[in-house]
């Protein structure tokens, strides 16, 4: 599969500051479709004109986006009520940005941290489904859908709590295959026979099952022909996003990703 088709279909994550500062003409040139990350520091340090002025220029060029929720001090489900009220007002923020670059998806995390929550589960979750159907909420009053990510969980319990409650065209579901390898307990056929049908995005990095390493995929243990072959089957195809953490690794993860489409799905 060429590279050019592979960069038609594939998001490549990218800060918002190192875009607008360093990468936008690169991507601009390349045509290299952008998951924008966003952080607090970003959200307080730019001005709506520079969110503008970025996403002008990519639609210009005919480039699509997803958008990346802030993820740091991010806590759904805090029991702490001001900081569930920051955590809602952040993504929001995020949500209005991804309204604003026309994202074709937006995707966030629980906050869930086992070592602090472990004795109020079922406390947090309780937070955390009214803080993400507020979300929700407002998502869909911007247009913009939303995919909730898996992280440090150790098992689906709490997605499959929150998906419950949650109606699947409100909330998607991102599956990091990665973050299962090195920090789940639970396998990754499990989480697909758990949540598969939920699937709305795909988070596309991998590592030796112990750390969060980010390789291009095929270079550490996850089972990348599994987890595409199934999606085939079952007739799903999601968003796919490379999350690549170093300027080098672009183009090899592009291209295998590429070719897990072309040999598993037979093309985009």
């Amino acid at each position: 599969m060429e590279l050019s088709e592979i960069k038609r279909h594939v998001f490549v994550s990218c800060p918002f500051n190192l875009l607008r500062e360093k990468y936008l003409p690169t991507i601009l040139k390349n045509q290299i479709n952008p998951e924008i990350g966003l952080n607090g520091t970003i959200l307080d340090t730019y001005i709506f004109h520079d969110f503008l002025e970025v996403a002008r220029k990519l639609h210009s060029e005919g480039l699509k986006c997803t958008v990346h929720a802030p993820f740091t001090d991010i806590a759904c489900g805090a029991v702490d009520s001001r900081v569930r009220s920051v955590a809602l007002d952040r993504l929001k923020e995020a949500v209005d940005l991804a309204a604003l670059f026309q994202a074709r998806d937006m995707v966030f995390h629980t906050g869930w941290e086992r070592k602090i929550y472990a004795d109020s589960r079922e406390l947090w979750l309780g937070f955390a489904t009214e803080t993400i159907t507020a979300l929700c909420e407002h998502a869909k009053a911007s247009g913009v859908k939303i995919s909730l990510e898996n992280t440090f969980e150790l098992d689906t319990y709490l997605h499959e709590r929150i998906f419950e409650a949650v109606p699947k065209e409100l909330l998607g579901f991102c599956l990091d295959a990665g973050h299962v390898y090195a920090f789940s307990k639970t396998e990754l056929n499990q989480w697909v026979g758990a949540l598969g049908q939920r699937i709305t995005h795909l988070h596309l990095h991998d590592n030796n099952g112990e750390e969060d390493e980010h390789l291009v995929p095929g270079a550490g243990v996850v089972d990348f022909p599994y987890l595409f072959t199934w999606l085939s089957e079952h007739n799903i195809r999601p968003v796919l996003t490379l999350e690549a953490h170093d300027e080098e690794s672009v183009i090899p993860g592009l291209m295998a990703v590429g070719r897990l489409v072309e040999d598993l799905w037979g093309g985009f």
